[in-house]
C-alpha cells in the first residue's frame, strides 16, 4: 500500500516536473521570437530610416551663385534649387595661388529652404581672402553634397573663348569694338567668381590704338554652361593695309589659354563727305527656315542668329538707302532687312522664288546717329538656302 502511494506521487512530482519544464521552453520560445521580432523591426526601420536618406540626398539640389568679397571675407550666395531643405555645414577653403596656405575647413550649419537663397556665408568664419589670390571653395551638406566654386581662378583646366572684332576692317581715324567671350565648360559644375580680362595689344609702327571709354569691369560670378562678354572700344589710326593684333586672356588664367584677333586699317582717309557704298553677302552658309539671322557690312561672310554679334557701330551720322540685293540659287524667297540697334527698319526687299533673282527698295531711308548706333543686315528665307550665295549693297549718305 505504501509503495503504490509512493508510485503515485512520483507520478504527480513528475508531471509538476514537466508542467515546469514545458512552461519555461514555451517562456523561452516567446522570448526568442518576440526578441527576433523587435530586432527585425530594428532592422526593417533601419533600412527604411536608409532609404530615406538615400532619397532625401538624391532630391538635395543647390547652387552657388555668387562670389564676392566683403571686408576681406568671402560672401557666398546659395540657392537651394530642390524640394526640401538643406544644412550647409561646412566650408572648404584652398588657397590656389600660395601652395603652402593649408586647405582648411570651416563650420557653416546654416539652413536654406526649398526656392530661397542664402547669402554672407563665409562672413562670421575666421577666413580672410586676398583679392589678387586665387581660392577654390566647397560647399558640403549634412546630406554629403557638395558645390565648388572657383574665386579669381581660371587655371583649373582651358576655358572656352572667342574674340571678336567688330567690324575688322576700319578706316583710319575709326573704331572697332572688341568682344570677349567666356564660357565655363567646367566638368565640376563648379562656378567662376570675379573673371577679370586681359586685353593686350600689338600695333606696328606708325599705328596709334585709343581706347574710347573705360575698359570692362571683373565678372562677378559665371555659372557652368553660361557665357559672358568683355567690351572695349577702340580707335586705330594708321596706313592702308596695317594690321593690329588684339590678345585676349583672363587673369590668373590657364597657361597658353587665350585668343587673337586682327583688325586692318583700309585705304579710306578720314571721314567720308560723299556717299559710300556698303556691301556685305555670304559665299557658303545654311539659313534655316524661317529662322532670322544677321550679316555684318564689310567682309566678314558668316552669319549669326544675334543681331549684336554682327553690328557695327557707325562712327558718323548719316542716312541709308537704297538697298540692292541678289540670291544666287535656290527657290526660296530671302527678305533682305536693315537692323538699326537691334530692331528691324523698313529700308527692306524680298527676292522672288526663281533662281538667281534680286530685289530692291529705293523709297525707305533709316537716319542713324554717331557712336551709339548700330546696324546689320537681316537676312531670313522662306526655306532652308543651303549655298549662301547672297549678297547686298545699300548707300549710306553722311551727313
Amino acid at each position: 500500500m505504501k509503495n503504490k502511494n509512493n508510485i503515485k506521487n512520483r507520478k504527480s512530482l513528475n508531471s509538476i516536473i514537466g508542467g515546469v519544464f514545458f512552461l519555461i521552453i514555451m517562456v523561452t520560445g516567446a522570448s526568442y521570437i518576440l526578441y527576433s521580432m523587435n530586432q527585425l523591426d530594428t532592422f526593417s526601420q533601419a533600412i527604411i530610416a536608409k532609404n530615406q536618406q538615400d532619397r532625401n540626398k538624391q532630391q538635395e539640389s543647390f547652387q552657388v551663385t555668387g562670389v564676392t568679397l566683403a571686408n576681406n571675407k568671402f560672401n557666398v550666395t546659395v540657392q537651394n534649387t530642390g524640394m526640401i531643405p538643406i544644412n550647409i555645414t561646412r566650408l572648404w577653403a584652398q588657397n590656389v595661388t600660395d601652395p603652402s596656405w593649408p586647405v582648411s575647413k570651416y563650420t557653416v550649419n546654416q539652413i536654406v529652404i526649398p526656392g530661397q537663397s542664402l547669402s554672407k556665408i563665409g562672413q562670421t568664419l575666421p577666413l580672410f581672402a586676398k583679392p589678387t589670390q586665387a581660392y577654390s571653395l566647397t560647399l558640403v551638406t549634412d546630406r554629403g553634397n557638395s558645390q565648388e566654386a572657383l574665386v579669381n581662378s581660371a587655371n583649373v583646366k582651358p576655358l572656352t573663348m572667342q574674340l571678336f572684332a567688330l567690324p575688322d576692317t576700319v578706316p583710319t581715324g575709326f573704331d572697332t569694338t572688341i568682344l570677349f567671350a567666356v564660357t565655363n565648360n567646367m566638368t565640376n559644375n563648379g562656378g567662376l567668381s570675379n573673371l577679370q580680362p586681359n586685353l593686350s595689344v600689338n600695333a606696328p609702327a606708325g599705328v596709334t590704338t585709343t581706347l574710347v571709354g573705360s575698359p570692362p569691369q571683373p565678372y562677378p560670378f559665371l555659372a557652368q554652361g553660361d557665357t559672358t562678354f568683355f567690351k572695349w572700344i577702340y580707335l586705330i589710326s594708321g596706313n592702308a593695309g596695317q594690321k593690329v593684333n588684339f590678345t585676349a586672356s583672363l587673369q590668373n588664367g590657364y597657361l597658353g589659354n587665350f585668343v587673337t584677333k586682327n583688325v586692318t586699317i583700309t585705304a579710306i582717309q578720314g571721314i567720308p563727305t560723299v556717299k559710300t557704298i556698303m556691301v556685305g553677302g555670304l559665299s557658303s552658309a545654311t539659313i534655316s527656315n524661317t529662322t532670322q539671322f544677321y550679316i555684318r557690312f564689310g567682309g566678314d561672310s558668316t552669319i549669326s542668329k544675334t543681331s549684336n554679334i554682327k553690328s557695327i557701330t557707325m562712327p558718323i551720322a548719316g542716312t541709308f538707302k537704297n538697298l540692292y540685293a541678289t540670291k544666287g540659287t535656290g527657290s526660296d524667297q530671302i527678305t533682305f532687312k536693315l537692323y538699326k540697334d537691334g530692331n528691324p527698319r523698313t529700308l527692306s526687299c524680298t527676292t522672288i522664288s526663281s533662281s538667281p533673282s534680286t530685289c530692291q527698295d529705293l523709297s525707305d531711308t533709316v537716319n542713324v546717329g554717331a557712336g551709339n548706333d548700330t546696324v546689320s543686315m537681316g537676312v531670313i528665307s522662306s526655306s532652308t538656302h543651303i549655298n549662301g550665295d547672297l549678297a547686298f549693297s545699300v548707300e549710306f549718305d553722311p551727313n
